[in-house]
């Protein structure tokens, strides 16, 4: 298989936790975890896509010049959700992350804490400086997730009809 992170590993773990690339073979369980009714609310696009719409968003991943790192977040080897590190910019110093999905039946464990912050340990040591993301505005919960991992406010957005608050953190050089 060809590895598509083309800076940074393509894996990283804690105590039981570990992101790994993504592949071919987790589109099912991406599908299900980001078209279940209580993960589409918290999305920018909130409709349902057929799975085949889907499979070929996946498939755009694995396209020379793609720069994302897309990982599956897996507690004792089992996947549980996603998140991704996607839109650096040039010099690869500014990333945006987000897709951040758990299987809804595995919320409530600190999956989201530890992945988002085994992936801003991964973006640091890639070279990203300075790390973007978006909430939901009525997402307390990932509000709350997201400034206790030193993010702040920079800004609001609307987008059909909602209020999507805009937050960043500037990242130190790996020691």
């Amino acid at each position: 298989r060809r590895r598509m992170i083309r800076e940074g590993a393509a894996e990283a773990g804690d105590r039981g936790l570990r992101l790994r690339e993504v592949t071919r073979a987790d589109a099912e369980d991406l599908y299900r975890w980001r078209m279940d009714e209580r993960s589409r609310p918290m999305f920018r696009s909130v409709d349902a896509v057929p799975f085949e719409a889907h499979r070929a968003f996946v498939e755009r991943y694995f396209t020379d010049g793609n720069t994302d790192h897309w990982f599956v977040i897996e507690a004792a080897g089992v996947p549980v959700g996603t998140i991704t590190l996607y839109h650096l910019s040039a010099d690869g110093r500014e990333a945006e992350w987000g897709r951040l999905v758990v299987d809804p039946e595995k919320r409530g464990q600190g999956y989201g804490r530890r992945a988002l912050a085994l992936l801003i340990a991964h973006a640091r040591a890639a070279g990203v400086r300075k790390l973007r993301c978006e909430v939901l505005e009525a997402n307390a919960v990932a509000a709350n997730l997201y400034t206790g991992a030193g993010f702040r406010r920079t800004g609001v957005e609307e987008g059909g009809g909602r209020r999507f608050v805009q937050l960043e953190v500037a990242l130190e050089p790996s020691a």
